[in-house]
């Protein structure tokens, strides 16, 4: 799926695959002409800020999803080396004098049976969701040009837009943003009095 552009070239994220029959491979980005890993964006940041870094405006993930994104992306990588290190019973530089103690075969079938294809489903369904952005937007531009606040907020409810997500939509100004922004959370409240 693709995640943006980078020098002109739509980057995508590729599809995780089980690999040497013992450890996921996951997090490639690239195209025909680059390969690269998500998390090689972080080099003395985090995956959140090395994303909107190297995406830039053309970064294909709302504002509201990037966090989580990144959260399950840093998640991903953390447990891979965790489940590689109890798999293996220690780092692989040399043999580990505590492999036997180290060596836990059941976390690590679960984190790669269990933990890892939850983590790759909420990924996806982050990239699902903003598939159409694009579209998403400009029919959230062509209600608010209508002036009905109430009608954008119940779609930006439909569509899981986020008031953060405004700020980053081309048509929206500031003066619309505090509009919206302001109906969006006072019917929140509203809402949240009624069902207490």
């Amino acid at each position: 799926m693709p995640l943006g552009e980078n020098d002109g070239e739509t980057i995508f994220l590729s599809p995780p695959s089980w690999d040497c029959g013992w450890y996921w491979g996951f997090g490639y980005i690239g195209n025909i002409n680059r390969h690269y890993h998500i998390d090689g964006l972080s080099k003395g940041k985090n995956i959140h800020d090395g994303m909107i870094e190297h995406f830039g405006d053309s970064l294909r993930i709302r504002p509201s999803d990037v966090w989580t994104f990144a959260e399950l992306m840093q998640t991903f990588y953390n447990l891979k080396e965790a489940a590689e290190v109890l798999g293996r019973g220690g780092s692989y530089s040399t043999t580990n004098p505590c492999a036997s103690v180290i060596m836990n075969k059941e976390e690590t079938a679960r984190i790669n049976n269990d933990v890892f294809p939850a983590i790759f489903d909420e990924i996806y369904k982050i990239l699902e969701r903003n598939a159409n952005n694009e579209s998403l937007f400009s029919k959230l531009v062509s209600l608010n040009i209508k002036g009905d606040t109430g009608k954008v907020v119940k779609f930006m409810k439909e569509n899981n837009i986020n008031t953060d997500d405004l700020k980053s939509i081309v048509g929206i100004s500031q003066h619309d943003y505090s509009g919206i922004h302001s109906y969006y959370w006072k019917e929140y409240h509203a809402n949240k009095a009624v069902k207490a």
